[in-house]
C-alpha cells in the first residue's frame, strides 16, 4: 500500500532545492543554479519559494546572456500582489530593457566607439551630479571627508576641533551584519548606487556578482544580509513649477486658536495645583495645629492675570531664553557663515536668496554641539529668528540636503508657525525642567544625608513632584501637536519649492531618523534634550527610535508600508508631534513625480487604494459598519463617552413620559443633568471593559512569537488592538535613577533594532515611585543596561511598542507590570464614579 505524500517532506525537499540553487548562483555555478531554481519554479510557482527562485533565476538567465529568459520571467513577476515583488521586478526589467537609442544626424556618420546592444546600458558619467568631482563627493572638499561610507552616506563622526567649539564623541550606526555586503552592480543605476533598497531579495541584477540570500523572504528583507544604499536621485536643473498655494490664513488662524487653548489649559492646571495644595495644606493644619501649615492666600486668588503676563513674557523673550537654555544644558554656539559654506554652500545661497526674496533678516544661526543630527528654528519675530543645528547633521548630510533643512526652517520662519512653537516650547520646558532637575538633584541630596528615614522621605516628596512634573508635561503638549503636524507638512513642501530638491529632503530625514536611533544606541538612553526639544526637531524621535533603527535592517519602503497603507492611520497619530514619516516621504515622491524626477523611495503610488463606495449610504448602516469594523474597538473606551449621552437622552424621554402619567417615582429623570455628568464615566467605562479581552490575550508561552523588526513593521494592517503575545531578547535601555522610575524611557535594544516598553507597575503608580511599601523591589529601571526578555503584547500604530507583562533579567530578576489590571481597576473606578455622580443629583 502506498503512503500519501507528506507535504512536510515536499515543503522541506523544496527549501533544501531553492538553497542549494541559491547558493551554486552564488558560487557562479550558473548551470547547476539554472537547474535547481527551475525544478522550484515548476513545483511552486506562486509560492513564496518559487518566487524567490524565479528572482534567482533572473539572476541567473542575465549572467548566462539570457536576457529575453531574463525579461520574461521579470514580466511575470511585475503582476505579482506583492508591492515589493512588482517593485523588484519593475527596476530589475528596466535594467534589463535599455531605451531606444536616438537617431545619429543624417549628415554625421555613426561613431565607431558605440556600444554593442547588449541589453544593459553602460553608466554615462554625464548622469552624474555636476557638483561630484574626482577629488571629492563634490558636496565639501575631500578632505574634510576623507572616509566617507559611499552606500551610506554617513561620515564616522570623528571629533573635529573648531575654534571655540568643544570636543564631540564620535558617533556612528550600529556594525553593519557579520556577513559581507552584496556590492552593487555597477558604479551606475539611479544616481551612482545600486537599487538594492527597494529590493525584496537581494539576487542582483550584475554581471560581476549575481547573488542570492538563502534566507531573503519576498516582502521581508533579511536582516542578516540587508545593506542599506541610497538611489541619489536627481533634483531639478531649473525653478520647478509651483505647485498649488498653501491655505496659510486659516492655518495661522488654527496655530493661534491652539495657543489661546494652550493658555487656558495652562490656567487650569495651575489653578488645580494651588487649590488642591491649599486644600492639603489645610488637612495637615487641622491635625497638627502647626502655623507652618497655614494655607497659602495668595494660592485662592484668581491665576489668570499672572498666566497671562508669563505668556507674554515669555513669548517676547521666547529667543533669548531658549538661547539661554541652550546654552545652560547644550553649549550652543553661533554658527559663522564660513563654517556653513564648508559644509553646504548651497544652504548659504538658499539662506540668502530665500530671505531676499521674502523680504525678511537672515536668521541668526546656531551649532550644537551635539553628534545627533537636527535642526530646528526658534524666536518671537523673523528679525530675532534663530536656526539652530547640530554639529552631527552637518556631518552626516550631504551639500544638497544640508540646504533642504534649512530651506525647512526657513518654511517655519516664513510661514510665522515657529513664534506659538517657540511659545508651547517654553511653557512645557517649567515642568519638564522640574522633572529633570528635581530627579537629578535628590540624587546628590540624599548622598548627603546619613538618617535612613530622612533619606527615605526626600525620595518619595522628590518622587511625587518628579512624576506630577512629568505628567503636566505630557499634558501640556496637547494643545499644540495637530498644529505641529500641520506645519510639518508645510515646511516640506516649502523646502521641495526652494531648493527643487524632494529626493535630497527625503535622504535627508531618513537619515536624521537613522541618526537620532543611532544616538539612543550610543548614550543608551534618550536624552532630555531630544525629549524636552521633541515638538521642534524635523522627525519625531518616538518614530526615529523604531524606524531608523530598522532602516539598518530592510528597505525603507518595506519598514514604512504601515504609514502609506493603513487604513486608520490618520486616527493612530493624535498623540504624536509629527506626521507619519512614510507619508511625508511619499508627498515628497510624488512632488518628484510632478516635476518629472525620479523618486529616491518607490512610495508614490504605494498604499492600499481605497475602495469604493457603492452608491451613498445610509447614516444608520454607515453607523452598524463603523462599530462592527476593529477601529470601533480601538477607541471604544473614547467612543463610549458620546453613546452614553445617547442613553441619557433615553432616560430622560423616560422620565418626561412618566412626568405626563400618575407614575411619578421616575419623572425626576427629566432634565437631570447629574445624569449626563454620571452617565460620561460609565460609557468611558463600558468601552474600556468592551476591549480589554482583545486588547490583553492570553500570553501561552508555547505560542509567543519571537519576530524581528522589519517582520513587525511590514504589516500594513494591524491596529494596536490586534496585540501580539511576543517574546524578544535583547539589551535593556534607558535613564537610570528616578527620571526613569514611572518607566518614561524604556527601550529594548534586539538584534534588528530598538523596540519601546509601556510598564505600568502592579501597585500603580505609588508602586512605581515607592515599591518597598509593597516589597515590589525590581522596577524596569534596575535592570537598565542588562540582558533581558520582555514578554509583552506587541502594538503597532504610529509608533511600535510593547505592552510589558514582565521584564526577565538573565541574572534571574523580574519586574512585572500590570496593564490589564489596572485597565480593569480604571474601567470600575469610571462606573463607580459616574454612579456616585447620579445617586448625588443635582447641586
Amino acid at each position: 500500500m502506498v503512503s500519501p505524500p507528506n507535504p512536510n517532506q515536499s515543503d522541506s525537499s523544496l527549501k533544501q532545492s531553492l538553497e542549494a540553487g541559491l547558493a551554486a548562483l552564488k558560487q557562479k555555478d550558473y548551470q547547476s543554479a539554472i537547474a535547481l531554481l527551475e525544478s522550484v519554479t515548476q513545483t511552486a510557482a506562486n509560492q513564496p519559494s518559487g518566487i524567490r527562485a524565479q528572482m534567482g533565476l533572473v539572476a541567473a538567465y542575465k549572467a548566462t546572456a539570457n536576457v529575453k529568459g531574463a525579461i520574461a520571467l521579470c514580466r511575470s513577476l511585475a503582476k505579482s500582489p506583492n508591492p515589493q515583488v512588482k517593485t523588484w521586478a519593475d527596476r530589475a526589467l528596466k535594467e534589463l530593457t535599455p531605451p531606444r537609442p536616438p537617431k545619429p544626424p543624417a549628415n554625421k556618420p555613426k561613431s565607431a566607439e558605440t556600444p554593442p546592444e547588449t541589453g544593459f546600458v553602460a553608466f554615462d558619467a554625464a548622469t552624474k551630479s555636476p557638483k561630484q568631482t574626482p577629488g571629492g563627493d563634490g558636496l565639501r572638499p575631500a578632505s574634510l571627508r576623507p572616509t566617507a561610507d559611499k552606500k551610506t552616506g554617513f561620515l564616522p563622526l570623528e571629533q573635529t576641533v573648531e575654534p571655540g567649539n568643544a570636543k564631540s564623541q564620535p558617533i556612528s550606526p550600529p556594525p553593519p551584519p557579520p556577513t559581507p555586503p552584496i556590492r552593487p552592480t555597477s558604479e551606475g543605476g539611479h544616481g551612482g548606487t545600486a537599487p538594492t533598497e527597494t529590493a525584496p531579495d537581494t539576487a542582483e541584477i550584475s554581471d560581476e556578482n549575481s547573488s542570492a540570500s538563502p534566507t531573503d523572504i519576498p516582502g521581508v528583507a533579511s536582516p542578516d544580509t540587508y545593506q542599506l544604499t541610497w538611489r541619489e536621485a536627481g533634483r531639478t536643473a531649473k525653478i520647478p513649477r509651483p505647485l498649488k498655494p498653501l491655505k496659510l490664513l486659516e492655518f495661522r488662524i488654527q496655530a493661534v486658536a491652539s495657543a489661546i487653548a494652550l493658555f487656558f489649559l495652562a490656567r487650569f492646571v495651575l489653578q488645580f495645583l494651588l487649590t488642591n495644595t491649599n486644600s492639603l495644606l489645610v488637612q495637615l493644619y487641622i491635625f497638627s495645629r502647626l502655623p507652618i501649615f497655614a494655607p497659602i492666600q495668595l494660592f485662592y486668588r484668581d491665576p489668570t492675570p499672572f498666566v497671562q503676563m508669563v505668556f507674554g513674557l515669555l513669548l517676547a523673550s521666547s529667543p533669548w531664553l531658549i538661547d539661554a537654555l541652550l546654552k545652560l544644558f547644550c553649549g550652543i554656539e553661533t554658527l559663522r557663515g564660513s563654517v556653513l559654506s564648508k559644509h553646504s554652500k548651497e544652504a548659504s545661497r538658499v539662506l540668502r536668496s530665500y530671505c531676499t526674496k521674502q523680504n525678511m533678516p537672515v536668521p541668526v544661526l546656531k551649532l550644537l554641539p551635539l553628534n545627533v543630527p537636527v535642526a530646528f528654528s526658534y524666536g518671537c519675530l523673523p528679525r530675532f529668528a534663530r536656526i539652530a543645528v547640530s554639529r552631527g547633521l552637518l556631518e552626516q548630510l550631504t551639500d544638497e540636503e544640508i540646504a533642504t533643512i534649512f530651506a525647512r526652517e526657513l518654511g517655519h520662519i516664513s510661514h510665522w508657525d515657529f513664534a506659538p512653537m517657540s511659545l508651547a516650547l517654553l511653557v512645557i520646558q517649567i515642568p519638564y525642567l522640574i522633572y529633570w532637575q528635581v530627579a537629578h538633584w535628590q540624587e546628590r541630596l540624599c548622598d548627603l544625608m546619613t538618617i535612613e528615614f530622612l533619606r527615605s522621605a526626600v525620595k518619595f516628596v522628590a518622587a511625587a513632584i518628579s512624576a506630577i512634573s512629568y505628567g503636566i508635561y505630557k499634558l501640556l503638549r496637547w494643545p499644540m501637536l495637530w498644529v505641529s503636524r500641520r506645519r510639518v507638512y508645510f515646511s516640506d513642501r516649502t523646502a521641495a519649492e526652494i531648493t527643487g530638491n524632494p529626493n535630497g529632503l527625503t535622504r535627508a530625514l531618513a537619515k536624521i531618523a537613522i541618526g537620532v536611533a543611532g544616538n539612543i544606541e550610543q548614550q543608551k538612553q534618550t536624552s532630555f534634550f531630544l525629549e524636552s526639544f521633541d515638538l521642534l526637531l524635523p522627525v519625531g524621535v518616538g518614530q526615529a527610535v523604531t524606524l531608523g533603527s530598522a532602516a539598518l535592517h530592510a528597505p525603507l519602503e518595506q519598514i514604512l508600508l504601515w504609514d502609506v497603507s493603513n487604513q486608520e492611520r490618520n486616527w493612530l497619530t493624535v498623540n504624536g508631534a509629527h506626521p507619519l514619516l512614510g507619508e511625508r516621504l511619499k508627498l515628497l515622491a510624488l512632488y518628484a513625480q510632478f516635476w518629472k524626477l525620479e523618486t529616491e523611495l518607490d512610495l508614490a503610488n504605494a498604499g492600499v487604494p481605497e475602495q469604493p463606495r457603492k452608491g451613498k449610504l445610509s447614516l444608520f448602516k454607515s453607523i452598524l459598519e463603523f462599530k462592527d469594523s476593529k477601529l470601533f474597538l480601538q477607541g471604544a473606551p473614547f467612543f463610549g463617552i458620546p453613546m452614553s449621552l445617547a442613553i441619557v437622552g433615553v432616560l430622560w424621554l423616560i422620565g418626561g413620559i412618566f412626568s405626563r402619567t400618575s407614575i411619578w417615582q421616575l419623572d425626576w429623570l427629566w432634565g437631570d443633568r447629574s445624569i449626563i455628568w454620571g452617565c460620561l464615566p460609565i460609557g468611558f467605562s463600558i468601552g474600556t471593559l468592551m476591549r480589554i479581552n482583545y486588547f490583553f490575550p492570553d500570553i501561552i508561552p508555547r505560542e509567543t512569537a519571537s519576530p524581528s523588526l522589519p517582520e513587525i513593521l511590514s504589516n500594513p494592517e494591524s491596529l494596536p488592538l490586534d496585540a501580539e503575545p511576543v517574546r524578544l531578547e535583547g539589551q535593556l535601555l534607558g535613564r537610570s535613577g528616578m527620571s526613569n522610575w514611572l518607566g518614561q524611557d524604556l527601550i529594548l535594544q534586539t538584534a534588528t533594532g530598538l523596540v519601546r516598553l509601556h510598564y505600568v507597575s502592579r501597585f500603580g503608580y505609588i508602586g512605581s515611585l515607592w515599591p518597598f511599601l509593597f516589597k515590589e523591589t525590581t522596577r524596569p529601571s534596575d535592570l537598565i543596561g542588562t540582558s533581558v526578555v520582555a514578554t509583552g503584547w506587541l502594538r503597532r500604530g504610529a509608533t511600535v511598542a510593547i505592552d510589558l507583562e514582565s521584564l526577565r533579567s538573565q541574572g534571574g530578576r523580574v519586574s512585572d507590570s500590570g496593564h490589564p489590571i489596572w485597565s480593569a481597576i480604571l474601567a470600575f473606578a469610571a462606573a463607580f464614579w459616574g454612579a456616585y455622580i447620579i445617586i448625588q443629583g443635582p447641586r
